[in-house]
């Protein structure tokens, strides 16, 4: 408005000029004419100025009667009226004189709205008449016609925005009115300004009745209002919330609904809440008939989001043993066993993926450390509007152990019909030799020589020395089975024990292999059942001279390992392959069968050994490389310092030519 108010100021200070001439003339006597003429030219721009300003400013005066309106007043306003054309023109339309044409004579400004030229303002005469010569247009009107311009260029940007906020309004309110979800205003002081058809349709609460209502509000339960005004100024910062909240309709029936509640300012200053509601009724009520139903289930039932717990029905909580409380926001595979882990994400996995069900069995460690077995399968749904998983679990705890339990039952029916066949096997040779010598004893002996004969009775006492051990074994590992075996220990250095059975080894073996010891320097004190631990090193000696070729060394070897005594028993026979060692100190395993079948054997030496050793708190294990011998070690713990010998030595065997070899 710079043009006008510059217009306007000129236009008064030369009035005032000329009324103070005619106030006070500078001489006595009449005005000159010409003083007069632009007198009344300038009282009539005045008037023609305040009447434009008048009907631009008319804000009742639709736009175009208002262009029309000023079209009119511009034909009058220049001082040759009689050939004076106006023309306007703004955004495509066109008002003008009736004697509007083109001519030179001519004078225009543009109409501007938001930096754009809209239109223009046009001046013109029809005709150039003498006195025209010297000066087209004065500077008053060209002034003038720069305010028209600029004053129809502010009351049209003015309308264009009147129009935009009207259409906006209408466009927000049409929103609103059809909006399918609920929706309401409310101011900063919780008073409700607006709610929408759906609103009123969903609470039953009509738009009189909630509009002006402040909290608490009649469609809030009485056990959410603290909770809600805490929300209200949690809200006043401007962020966005998001929250699940239960409502009661004008008839007292409940309902469920998600508030996004978003904050609308001007500048700094809060202006209202929009408070969008999404019914959520239907899914609430689906989500409590699922708890119902996996509260009853005799399954473990589990919601699982973004890897957490967000549900646990009571048999879940049962199986792992921990409190609803401490499952929720729990991860999974926090409650499964590490070995597990892999098969279960696979599971899952897979069954999302096809959707078609992956059954997985896992173990389970409950809050006790008890270890229990599930057999889980799972489904994608939609939990409190999110995606989610749903897990069943069922305990088959139980089943895996009678199933462990039919495996061993198998297991010993098999140990037990090998068992019968081998033991069949064993006795029948040395009964054999018993029956045959016996009888050419009895029925021969005057044709036999005395040789011929200690020679029959020296096979009839190894036979039966082989018979008392293959009972002895039996014996032994039924009362392992049982739990009946008990050590007798007592406190015997360890060099003691290893001479003792280095010895006894050389006459059984009768000069055959090189028997030798490598024992270190300060052997311990061990307590042990020194029958039990010679019978340990018997059948180790005796399997290492059994499977050795004549003639080669076979070492035992004794020196402190740590808190423990090591000994180890080493030869040089066919060696064991590595993939038979896992299984060789397992019951009824007959390795002897594959590498030597002319070894007899019933597999239950070494299977005694480890469980003698374990017993005693120590560990046997194996080493070999096949073609280059084995050695077999095992570990003892150290008797304290300061125990002391007993005054006489343990009960050993009587070293004797014809002890029995190692079954």
């Amino acid at each position: 408005m710079k043009g006008a108010s510059k217009h306007r100021g000129q236009l008064t200070s030369r009035l005032l000029g000329l009324w103070q001439q005619v106030i006070e003339p500078e001489a006595p006597g009449a005005l000159p004419q010409q003083t007069l003429h632009e007198l009344a030219e300038l009282t009539k721009e005045l008037r023609l100025f305040y009447e434009i300003t008048s009907i631009t400013g008319a804000p009742d005066l639709p736009l175009d009667k208002r262009y029309e309106a000023v079209v009119g007043l511009l034909a009058q306003a220049w001082r040759h009226a009689e050939i004076v054309c106006v023309r306007i023109t703004i955004n495509d339309k066109e008002f003008k004189t009736t004697n509007h044409q083109e001519t030179l004579w001519r004078q225009s400004s543009d109409i501007m709205t938001h930096g754009v030229c809209a239109g223009a303002v046009e001046v013109g005469y029809l005709e150039m008449r003498p006195e025209l010569y010297e000066c087209l247009f004065s500077e008053e009107e060209r002034l003038l016609i720069d305010f028209v311009a600029e004053r129809l260029g502010t009351i049209t940007e003015h309308r264009q925005d009147e129009e935009k906020l009207r259409e906006s309004e209408e466009f927000s309110t049409s929103l609103l009115e059809n909006a399918p979800n609920p929706i309401a205003v409310i101011n900063p002081d919780s008073s409700i300004k607006y709610v929408n058809p759906a609103f009123v349709k969903l609470t039953g609460f009509t738009s009189g009745e909630a509009i002006g209502t402040k909290a608490p509000y009649p469609w809030w339960p009485e056990e959410s209002k603290e909770e809600f005004s805490a929300t209200l100024k949690t809200d006043m910062d401007g962020s966005s919330q998001s929250k699940e909240r239960k409502c009661q309709k004008k008839n007292g029936e409940p309902f469920w609904v998600v508030l996004n509640s978003v904050t609308v300012k001007h500048g700094e200053k809060l202006r209202y809440f929009l408070v969008n509601w999404v019914d959520i009724t239907e899914r609430k009520q689906a989500e409590e008939l699922l708890k119902t139903i996996a509260n009853n289930s005799p399954l473990g039932i589990y919601i699982l989001q973004n890897d957490r717990l967000e549900y646990a029905n009571p048999q879940f909580q049962h199986l792992t043993g921990y409190s609803e409380k401490e499952l929720l926001g729990r991860e999974l595979t926090s409650l499964i066993s590490t070995a597990d882990i892999d098969a279960v994400r696979s599971s899952t996995t897979s069954t999302l993926k096809e959707t078609r069900p992956y059954p997985c069995e896992y173990r389970i460690i409950n809050k006790n450390g008890q270890m229990k077995w599930g057999m889980q399968t799972v489904s994608a749904i939609v939990y409190q509007g999110r995606g989610a998983i749903l897990g069943n679990v069922m305990d088959i705890t139980e089943r895996k152990y009678l199933e462990r339990k039919m495996t061993e039952y198998e297991e010993l029916s098999k140990i037990k019909s090998d068992l019968l066949a081998t033991v069949s096997h064993e006795l029948r040779t040395p009964l054999a030799i018993i029956k045959g010598y016996s009888t050419m004893i009895l029925d021969y002996t005057s044709r036999l020589s005395p040789n011929e004969q200690r020679e029959y009775i020296k096979a009839i006492d190894s036979s039966t020395d082989r018979l008392a051990k293959l009972v002895d074994n039996l014996l032994d590992t039924s009362r392992m089975e049982a739990g009946l075996l008990k050590l007798e220990k007592a406190p015997i250095p360890a060099s003691q024990l290893i001479r003792q059975a280095w010895a006894e080894a050389r006459l059984r073996d009768g000069q055959n292999h090189n028997i030798v010891t490598k024992l270190g320097k300060r052997l311990p004190m061990v307590d042990i059942d020194v029958k039990r631990i010679r019978q340990v090193l018997d059948n180790l000696i005796d399997n290492a001279i059994k499977y050795s070729p004549v003639g080669t060394e076979v070492s035992i070897s004794a020196r402190r390992d740590g808190g423990a005594l090591l000994i180890s028993i080493t030869d040089q026979g066919p060696g064991i392959p590595a993939e038979e060692l896992p299984r060789i100190f397992d019951r009824m395993y007959r390795i002897e069968q594959r590498l030597s079948p002319s070894v007899s054997g019933i597999g239950l030496g070494l299977s005694i050994c480890k469980r003698l050793v374990e017993a005693h708190g120590g560990r046997i294990w194996v080493e070999s490389e096949k073609g280059k011998g084995s050695t077999f070690s095992f570990t003892l713990p150290m008797k304290a310092a300061g125990a002391k010998p007993p005054t006489r030595s343990a009960p050993t065997r009587q070293p004797h030519a014809r002890a029995a070899k190692n079954a």
